[in-house]
């Protein structure tokens, strides 16, 4: 590694020989002197000259330039890649330096892919492409390509649902690499059973003599036992009801980045058969509607907002084309009351439900 690192093309000088006019005296001996150091092969000795120059002179690009190329010498890519770095954003259009940093990219590109670290190989290989133009780019691509199906070969032999949503969430556009790892993490995510609910509606539906009374709540406040243990303040929650989004694909990329999850057909248990409605309204023509003292809902667990930066829509009903209530910021833990399909059914302030995805949430104790 020390002689191929150590190697520098002749095609170009990678050096600036000589530093501004307008530099006093003292600063362009102390320039010429780091230099020749340098070249000397006393790389310690230059180093730190250079680090001398670069505290009096801080917006030198040719002094990171040369320190660079001490680094680069000396086998310390990282630090030379952050002196070309600095050097490229003081004179953005200097072929030399761009050319030197793609260089000590390459190399430590190389590096890493024989120690099979290809998640930081494929970093560099992108820092690469910003600094090239066509055709090389193109065969940058196809590098990064290789790393990650390199990468994603690793996530197949541990075949755990966690390795599989970390190479989606780090390559969710890696060609072909990213689907499978979609079906790998549908097939693998435990589904949530429908059984109860179904077998509820069932027994609603074979009762001849039930009466379809809506639920009524007790009170809008919930109980203090069913809030989650932070403190949701209405200054943290945004409610967006008002606010309608400029447009339905916008809305739908922003909370479902990977597909939206479809919902499982429910069973409306308000559609009688119009016979039934009719017998009902016969038997019990003048009945009076008589205050019906509810009782309060008791959320059945909590959840916690999942996401990762920017936070979750709270919807109206179990649907991606439901109207937006509310926003809750990641890390959120609400009171959930059930669930249906791919949503659960939560209170994002007192007394207000809305629903949510599975997929941006979780079940907490």
């Amino acid at each position: 590694m020390i002689g191929a690192c150590a190697t520098v093309p002749r095609t170009t000088n990678p050096y600036f020989e000589m530093p501004p006019d307008q530099l006093l005296q003292a600063e362009r001996e102390l320039f010429a002197l780091a230099l020749q150091q340098q070249k000397n092969n006393k790389l310690e000795s230059s180093i730190e000259l250079w680090k001398r120059f670069l505290a009096n002179n801080p917006r030198s690009f040719r002094g990171y330039n040369n320190l660079g190329m001490a680094h680069y010498t000396n086998d310390q890519l990282s630090s030379a890649i952050s002196a070309f770095e600095t050097g490229l954003a003081l004179e953005t259009y200097d072929h030399k330096i761009r050319d030197n940093l793609k260089r000590t990219l390459k190399f430590q590109v190389t590096l890493l892919r024989e120690n099979k670290d290809y998640d930081a190989a494929i970093h560099y290989l992108k820092r690469i492409s910003e600094l090239s133009e066509e055709p090389e780019t193109e065969k940058v691509a196809l590098e990064i390509e290789t790393m990650e199906d390199r990468i994603f070969e690793q996530v197949k032999r541990s075949n755990t649902l966690e390795d599989y949503e970390i190479f989606l969430a780090r390559y969710p556009n890696s060609p072909k690499n990213s689907d499978e790892a979609r079906r790998q993490i549908a097939r693998m995510r435990p589904q949530a059973s429908m059984e109860l609910p179904t077998m509820a509606m069932e027994e609603n539906a074979s009762s001849p003599n039930m009466e379809l009374n809506p639920f009524v709540p007790e009170s809008m406040e919930t109980p203090r036992s069913s809030m989650p243990d932070t403190v949701i303040s209405e200054d943290t929650i945004e409610i967006v009801a008002a606010e309608k989004p400029k447009s339905e694909e916008m809305q739908k990329a922003n909370e479902f980045p990977e597909g939206e999850p479809m919902l499982d057909p429910e069973p409306d248990i308000m559609d009688e058969p119009p016979a039934k409605k009719m017998k009902m309204s016969e038997e019990k023509p003048a009945m009076k509607k008589t205050p019906v003292k509810a009782t309060a809902m008791k959320p059945v667990k909590k959840v916690k907002i999942t996401t990762k930066t920017t936070p979750l829509r709270v919807r109206a009903d179990p649907s991606s084309k439901a109207e937006v209530v509310a926003q809750l910021p990641t890390a959120t833990i609400v009171p959930m009351f059930q669930e249906t399909g791919q949503w659960y059914q939560i209170e994002y302030l007192p007394g207000k439900k809305g629903w949510i995805s599975k997929k941006y949430s979780k079940p907490v104790n």
